[in-house]
């Protein structure tokens, strides 16, 4: 790849280096679908989506990358990791550190090599000190503290380790287990045939141009008629063929002005075509991927192949504009898929949970909506095209826009708010079931995309996480849980600990400090001796057991003692 790109004096940098890997990588996929166009861009159907170890997924370009890299070097489980996020796996809880617990030490195997993924990030520093802050910080200051910053955009490399390059299977056999049975994609045929979220789609007309499946043989996407053509399923030799094929007509229709203004008017043949055909293909093979199912090369798509080759030969840097595009089509696609899926899911389970009304279920309040942060835009780049949108009123068009910024990620506990609202001048635009978009005028105009949960989910997470890096809104919520666990323990039974003094203490929960008071008895109430914060981190019962030992531990609720010396009591 050396004569790709002349390097400057100082060598190639981290990002250079990354995108000849690409390229290279691009190179070898293209040349041996080229020697077999049958052969899917990614064979290994049944791998699932690529995360960290932590269940975060990476987005498009690096998802596709870590894919063929999972395939190219036969790994199984798609789970990658920092060296560092290895070492803080040896960092023993506050807990395990007081009871002297020593786990198994988690360590990369000696000579593996690492594989670069690219972030942007964030720089931000004072117009006046030079000091830095984190862009985590920057978002919390004041729209006047913020006009002291300059904040400068920037694509870094991070090198990561597949699991199966470390000792966890040794180390951590539980979480590897854990790991190798949740990631796997497994449908069966059936559902390869009948795919019912894409079916629901075109039946109730739900993507952004219409799908007219018709007794015909061609396959297409009109821009002038904006709507998409394909034969009917019966016509596809599986199901497989047939999805693959409507993801890569879905993707060219995300490039349409109004949409992600990716497509210009070109001549067929021309480099602009070859290079959309490209996006579509690649595009339709990462949505295939993600639900469970592999996408050969569309046989249209051929007389490309030695054009898509010339190009990455050429210049690697073609590789990362062209996967820019597929990320941002994808997540176009996937976001509309994924909303079918989970509304099939919840008329499931609505349907499962019929019949057994009368059990006693706890009383959540309805209507209720957080806000979770998914993407700040402050680049000019990025808010000149919203910009357009809102100074033209058309926000239909600027919320489908700012949905693409959404990268598929879970709750932002930390930026998850019970209202769109957090700063002054902040201004809701526009928000749908699922969506919501606030502008700021202030510092030259940012937008924040944000995406809505209801407050069961919230309360899901609160179960599943904690709220160590939570907003004081989630944590609201934790607290409403906590004194509806408490209360509902209260029913069943008398939190009262008997001391070895013998005294006896009776346990209440307070929500407005958050705390277990501890104290005795008396017709007014708890008489409190003690509080203690309530961890939300762990479970009620974990709490308990906490504050029992700690009483135990203090000299007043000690058990007294009775001493002897020469026969005299003392």
């Amino acid at each position: 790849m050396a004569g790709y790109r002349k390097n400057s004096n100082d060598g190639p940098s981290a990002e250079d280096k990354a995108l000849d890997l690409f390229a290279e990588m691009m190179i070898e996929r293209i040349e041996t679908i080229s020697k077999d166009w049958t052969k899917p861009w990614i064979t290994e159907g049944s791998l699932g989506w690529p995360k960290n170890l932590s269940g975060r997924e990476y987005n498009g370009m690096n998802a596709l990358m870590l894919l063929l890299h999972c395939e190219n070097e036969g790994y199984k489980i798609p789970r990658f990791c920092t060296f560092d996020c290895v070492q803080r796996m040896n960092k023993p809880s506050e807990k395990q550190a007081k009871e002297g617990v020593e786990l198994p030490r988690v360590s990369v195997n000696k000579g593996e090599k690492s594989f670069p993924v690219m972030l942007t990030t964030f720089t931000c520093i004072h117009k006046e000190t030079k000091e830095k802050i984190k862009y985590d910080d920057f978002k919390k200051l004041s729209d006047e503290e913020k006009k002291m910053y300059n904040v400068y955009p920037k694509m870094q490399v991070f090198r990561v380790f597949n699991v199966a390059q470390t000792n966890l299977q040794e180390a951590r056999p539980e979480l590897w287990n854990k790991l190798a049975n949740g990631d796997a994609v497994k449908l069966d045929e059936s559902e390869k045939m009948s795919f019912e979220p894409m079916d629901v789609m075109i039946r109730d007309n739900r993507w952004i141009c219409p799908i007219k499946p018709m007794h015909q043989d061609k396959a297409y996407f009109s821009i002038s008629k904006n709507e998409i053509v394909v034969p009917e399923k019966s016509q596809f030799k599986d199901g497989e063929s047939y999805y693959g094929t409507l993801w890569h007509e879905m993707t060219h229709s995300t490039g349409i002005e109004g949409q992600l203004d990716r497509i210009k008017p070109s001549g067929f043949g021309s480099d602009e075509y070859a290079r959309e055909e490209l996006v579509a293909e690649l595009g339709s093979a990462l949505v295939a991927q993600r639900y469970g199912m592999s996408k050969a090369l569309k046989e249209e798509s051929c007389a490309y192949l030695k054009s898509w080759l010339d190009h990455l030969k050429e210049s690697p840097q073609f590789i990362k504009t062209t996967l820019l595009d597929v990320n941002r089509a994808t997540s176009l696609v996937t976001q509309n898929v994924d909303k079918i899926v989970q509304e099939l899911e919840q008329n499931s389970k609505v349907q499962q949970d019929n019949g057994q009304r009368n059990e006693v279920k706890q009383s959540v309040p309805e209507g209720k909506v957080f806000y979770s942060s998914v993407a700040y835009l402050q680049s000019t780049d990025d808010t000149s095209r919203l910009d357009a949108l809102r100074e033209k009123g058309d926000y239909e068009g600027l919320l489908r826009l700012a949905k693409e910024y959404y990268d598929g990620d879970g709750i932002n506990e930390q930026y998850t708010f019970a209202s769109p609202r957090q700063n002054k001048g902040d201004d809701l635009l526009i928000e749908d079931k699922d969506f919501a978009v606030v502008y700021n005028n202030c510092v030259g105009g940012t937008y924040e995309v944000m995406l809505k949960y209801s407050e069961q989910e919230i309360r899901d997470h609160i179960t599943r996480y904690g709220v160590r890096l939570a907003s004081s809104d989630i944590k609201e919520v934790a607290k409403d849980m906590a004194a509806e666990q408490f209360s509902a323990m209260t029913r069943q039974r008398t939190p009262v600990l008997e001391m070895p003094s013998g005294d006896i203490l009776h346990i209440g929960y307070n929500r407005d400090a958050d705390t277990l008071d501890v104290g005795t008895a008396t017709n007014a109430g708890l008489a409190v001796s003690h509080s203690f914060p309530y961890d939300h981190d762990n479970s009620l019962d974990s709490n308990l057991q906490s504050v029992n030992e700690k009483l135990n531990e203090m000299e007043q609720y000690q058990k007294e003692e009775v001493e002897y010396s020469g026969g005299m009591h003392r």
